[in-house]
């Protein structure tokens, strides 16, 4: 019988402090990882893929630099190396997290199995990601900067990440995850009496993505808005009955009561047929 898989996207606005530079929220991280564990010890999740953003260890440099424009100079190569440096910084910690709460995570670098052209993913070779599955690790993958045929390298983001894997291995859970429960009809950061849609349809969900505002300047891999248009190129899986939520795992227990489906919960959003 085949194993279900679950595919996680952790935002790095969950992991880290967007507002500072180079700050993982470590507290957050370790019940996230203890949250995970429990869901895989009690067959919640029988197989898993986390993604991972890299929120103020990568956005901050890279628009500093200017990164996301491809490569301008040769003085941005240096650049380029320190970037990459730092987040590798906040990538050994989120394994070293994740490893004291039991996790059997795999750290591995999607700049060496995937390759962008205008900064859309082009070509990848994610046999060994299926392959560390099958003997039970799960494959760790955070954002990264690719080497783009085109532009010399561009931004590969976790969002492109995720629909990656959920189309090449057929994934029966894709969950995003945020530092909010899902989508609001305003920010809910700003206004308080904003209210969650408990689910949307796939078909309305174009409509919203235009009426979604844009990143904020300290994010390159588009906020809210690029979750959505994330989430809107897996409508084939959706309609095909995948389950794909966002929710926040800011508070624990959220994903265990989202997987295990005891009672509807107003503490998230499903995308729906």
């Amino acid at each position: 019988m085949k194993r279900k898989l679950t595919i996680i996207k952790l935002g790095g606005s969950l992991l880290t402090d967007k507002s500072v530079p180079y700050t993982a929220k470590t507290d957050t991280i370790s019940s996230v990882g203890k949250e995970l564990k429990e869901c895989l010890e009690s067959g919640l999740i029988e197989d898993l893929i986390i993604i991972h953003g890299v929120g103020s260890f990568g956005h901050i440099p890279v628009l500093k630099h200017k990164l996301h424009l491809g490569l301008q100079n040769e003085e941005q190569l240096i650049a380029m190396s320190r970037t990459q440096h730092e987040i590798n910084q906040f990538r050994l910690k989120l394994t070293e997290i994740f490893i004291e709460n039991g996790l059997p995570v795999n750290l591995l670098h999607a700049s060496s199995f995937c390759v962008s052209k205008k900064m859309k993913i082009s070509e990848n070779f994610t046999n060994s990601v299926k392959g560390y599955m099958s003997i039970g690790m799960i494959p760790l993958i955070g954002g990264d900067m690719l080497y783009d045929s085109k532009m010399g390298f561009s931004v590969g983001s976790g969002d492109q990440f995720m629909v990656l894997f959920a189309k090449k291995f057929s994934a029966d859970n894709l969950i995003f995850v945020s530092d909010v429960d899902g989508v609001f009809t305003s920010d809910p950061k700003n206004n308080p009496n904003a209210q969650i849609l408990s689910s949307i349809k796939i078909k309305d969900l174009g409509e919203l993505i235009k009426k979604t505002v844009s990143s904020p300047l300290n994010d390159v891999s588009g906020a809210m808005k690029g979750k959505l248009r994330a989430i809107y190129s897996l409508k084939s899986e959706i309609n095909n009955g995948k389950n794909v939520c966002l929710l926040s795992m800011n508070t624990y227990g959220k994903l265990k009561s989202l997987l295990s489906a005891v009672q509807p919960s107003p503490s998230h959003t499903r995308f729906v047929k």
